[in-house]
């Protein structure tokens, strides 16, 4: 464990920059190919200060630490957890390489600022990996760990290193809870989070959970580029954001055999007070899905249910159950005011887009779906493309079937030959 002594302040500038720089350079992994993102008109969610924010680091694929606050470094055998909680505005935390076989509770007294986050990144050049094998839940209801837990805590990000073998119901990788606010979670390599009984309806896990439950909201997210694989979520989803949440940026991510819905944004589940039971403002953007397949039902791999305000843009899902849906599954509840625009959607068994519920539940309205492109889709629904069931409001304008391989356009974001640190 080393902290480091406060320099003066051009000096502490100048060291920030050299150390963003070369964490930059070591932890950034290789792309093989990448199109420009900036080429769709999409629009980040969150105040202000934080769609700046973001948008530096979608633009750039960078997640700086700040130029301000102390430096600190730590390794498995430290007491990391001591180190976190005496946070404060600005500061970087750079864990060492090596297996941490432990869980992180990050809670309300550590806080960042506007414009000062909290950092807390495997160092430069090495490979960090939270292992959960053997770990516990964190109450008499979860029997598998939450490996990283925020709990009211903002202005965090948490960046470049590996977690994995979370094992049990209700296991996470990550989990944000109520009163979290301003939180990056980037490029990060999630696998191996599964739940025991996965075809059972109780069993339910996730890679990132995003749960409001409660009246306090959760707001101002941005998960960016992280590589998610290799997980059976059972019931419930790879990333899923839920309950009293606002402003959730899902932007960049890779998605391989996860299970279940890949990612999802669903309400009105009775998790927090009926008003604000449901996500409301939200963008998926850029994110690739492939080989997401449910054990017990047909599912689609990007999935709006009984949430407001989504946007779901330049997205890539091949070889899945079914592309994007916008559905509502509660009765006198509602999904509304959903883009599903620019996605290219290949190899999807049921339909490339679903639109309302099958079977009842509440009411979709207002949908547009516009620039979709899709390729061998639909041949468990008798060859559609597009399926509505009841829905009010739709448009649909511009959608086309792809005819050969060559019109399919690359993933919006980095794709890698190996995964992040790997």
């Amino acid at each position: 464990m080393k902290r480091t002594k406060k320099k003066p302040c051009a000096f502490r500038i100048l060291t920030a920059f050299l150390l963003a720089s070369v964490y930059l350079f070591c932890l950034c992994p290789k792309p093989t190919s990448a199109s420009a993102p900036w080429k769709y008109d999409y629009h980040l969610r969150g105040d202000e200060a934080f769609q700046e924010h973001a948008r530096y680091i979608v633009e750039t694929g960078i997640t700086a630490p700040s130029t301000e606050g102390e430096v600190y470094y730590a390794g498995p055998s430290d007491d990391v957890q001591g180190m976190i909680n005496s946070l404060g505005p600005g500061d970087t935390l750079y864990l060492r390489g090596g297996v941490y076989n432990r869980k992180i509770r990050i809670y309300g007294g550590v806080n960042g600022r506007e414009d000062a986050y909290i950092t807390i990144a495997a160092a430069p050049g090495e490979e960090v990996v939270f292992d959960g094998a053997g770990l516990n839940g964190h109450d008499q209801d979860q029997s598998g760990p939450s490996m990283f837990w925020l709990y009211g805590c903002s202005y965090v990000q948490l960046s470049g290193f590996e977690v994995k073998n979370a094992h049990g119901r209700d296991a996470s990788a990550i989990l944000l809870e109520p009163g979290t606010h301003h939180i990056v979670v980037s490029d990060l390599y999630i696998h191996n989070i599964t739940t025991p009984s996965p075809r059972s309806e109780d069993h339910c896990c996730n890679a990132i959970l995003i749960m409001g439950r409660g009246g306090s909201t959760i707001s101002n997210v941005l998960l960016f580029r992280n590589n998610i694989e290799n997980c059976e979520t059972g019931w419930s989803e790879a990333i899923a954001v839920s309950a009293n949440v606002s402003d959730v940026n899902v932007v960049g991510n890779r998605l391989d055999d996860t299970g279940n819905i890949a990612i999802c944004f669903s309400g009105n589940y009775g998790n927090a007070p009926s008003s604000v039971d449901y996500p409301r403002g939200g963008l998926v953007f850029g994110n690739t899905v492939t080989n997401c397949h449910c054990l017990y039902d047909t599912g689609f791999a990007i999935y709006a249910d009984g949430t407001q305000n989504v946007d779901f843009i330049g997205n890539t899902v091949k070889n899945c159950d079914g592309g994007i849906e916008a559905g509502a599954e509660h009765g006198g509840h509602s999904t509304s005011n959903i883009l599903i625009a620019d996605n290219l959607l290949t190899d999807c068994a049921e339909a490339a887009v679903g639109i309302g519920t099958p079977g009842g539940g509440g009411h979709v309205s207002s949908v547009t779906v516009t620039g979709n492109r899709y390729r061998h889709v639909g041949w468990l629904s008798g060859g559609a493309s597009i399926l509505r069931f009841g829905a009010s409001g739709v448009s649909t304008s511009g959608n086309s079937y792809i005819d050969n391989d060559e019109d399919m356009d690359l993933p919006v974001f980095e794709t890698f030959d190996n995964p992040p640190l790997h």
